[in-house]
């Protein structure tokens, strides 16, 4: 008995001297553990980049003591929706994220990555940002490298080289698909052609991102097709800046709200995101008809240098005004313009005034 004592006191006294080292101790703070349970104070060791104990640890030390009274210590924030493809190499620091609480980014969403998802993320690893990060595969990226901007379906040799696309960018670590709906040229796509890809990502156990075909007047028809393919897909699916787009669809967050809330009752995968504020950040060609955008740049212009288009584009962009319940475009600004800076900062109404245009 008294070597099992002895053999049992000395584990404890192992226990206890490494239970009261660490390299970082937080004290006296209000926790929220990321399980749903209410707060609590408490004090947190961390030993090696990793938690090592949380409670009451009066008898721990450490060689850093931060003391949290008066602030909540909680698990760092996952940053589903954000666009960083380019910004990492400007600042790996992330202070924009980390001031934030956040540690966790997604990026690669509404359909926009790059196409090969691999050497990005090695190009991510080499800057060693201060938070990790994850990639989703672009649907939009993915479909220009086979077809360009082309305003059609694909055939069945584009549609393969797109799943082999996909399939290689899950096995170099992507986390699932996105679409961009509204976006060239994943506007062009049709529901089938996203089901495909969505079952190569199922395959890898990822989700499906989707900045839905439309989030106005047609939203209850968009989330019927984003969940119609994580049903086909048997993926879950996550719904990006969740919201009603124009006046005249105010008040629809109730019908649209319990089409998730039916969806997940029925045993359904299914997530959104929405940011709290009342503007958005996207493309001016959102604002023009998606034809005019199909099968590149000089296509474009040779379109829009045609008097009687320039006429049928104005008439469709002031339609949508009017659907919005406003009268003029002074309400979108230009937050960069590489080909002219003096674009920068200015609403559509003064850019054309600039230019000595009536709209």
């Amino acid at each position: 008995m008294k070597p099992f004592l002895g053999l049992l006191a000395l584990c404890f006294n192992a226990l206890v001297l490494q239970a009261q080292e660490a390299d970082i101790l937080i004290k006296n703070g209000k926790i929220l553990d990321g399980t749903g349970n209410s707060w609590y104070y408490g004090d947190i060791a961390v030993k090696q980049g990793r938690i090592l104990a949380m409670g009451k640890l009066g008898k721990y030390t450490a060689t850093k003591t931060i003391d949290a009274k008066g602030l909540i210590v909680a698990p760092g924030f996952i940053d589903v929706h954000t666009h960083i493809e380019d910004d990492e190499r400007r600042n790996p620091a992330a202070t924009n994220f980390i001031y934030d609480g956040v540690t966790t980014v997604i990026t690669g969403n509404c359909g926009l990555s790059r196409a090969d998802i691999g050497s990005y993320l090695r190009m991510i690893d080499s800057l060693k940002p201060s938070v990790n990060v994850a990639s989703l595969i672009g649907h939009n990226d993915v479909r220009k490298a086979v077809m360009g901007s082309a305003r059609r379906d694909p055939d069945a040799t584009e549609m393969q080289r797109m799943e082999a696309i996909v399939a290689k960018a899950m096995q170099d670590g992507a986390v699932g698909l996105s679409t961009g709906l509204i976006y060239i040229p994943g506007t062009y796509s049709k529901t089938d052609e996203v089901v495909r890809l969505a079952k190569v990502v199922g395959q890898y156990n990822g989700v499906y991102a989707t900045h839905m075909r439309d989030e106005g007047d047609s939203v209850t028809q968009a989330i019927e097709e984003a969940l119609t393919i994580g049903k086909e897909a048997g993926i879950p699916v996550e719904i990006s800046h969740f919201k009603l787009s124009g006046q005249q669809n105010w008040g629809r967050s109730k019908q649209t709200i319990q089409m998730i809330m039916d969806a997940r009752k029925a045993g359904m995968d299914v997530t959104i995101d929405q940011y709290p504020y009342t503007a958005s950040s996207t493309s001016l060609s959102t604002l023009i008809p998606d034809w005019i955008l199909a099968d590149g740049n000089d296509s474009v212009k040779a379109r829009l240098s045609r008097p009687e288009v320039q006429k049928e584009v104005e008439k469709y962009m002031l339609n949508r005004l009017k659907k919005r319940g406003l009268k003029h475009f002074s309400y979108p600004v230009v937050a960069s313009f590489r080909a002219d800076s003096s674009y920068n900062g200015k609403s559509i109404e003064a850019v054309n005034l600039m230019k000595g245009r009536k709209h």
